[in-house]
């Protein structure tokens, strides 16, 4: 899982989240982690998570 984090470290403003990155925050959203610290991991904004939810990308 390490060279994971480091891909997502690199992660460019304005670009598609990968399927990856959509079941990391499936999988940390059943584990009750919060919004900021899936953005943390991720490497984006608390912001796209919360979007990435409410239009349905990511299932609850």
């Amino acid at each position: 899982m390490d060279s994971l984090h480091s891909i997502m470290d690199k992660r460019k403003k304005g670009t598609h989240l990968l399927l990856e990155e959509r079941v990391i925050i499936q999988t940390r959203l059943k584990d009750h982690c919060s919004l900021r610290s899936i953005a943390r991991e991720i490497g984006c904004s608390p912001s796209t998570i919360h979007y990435e939810i409410k239009r349905g990308a990511v299932k609850l």
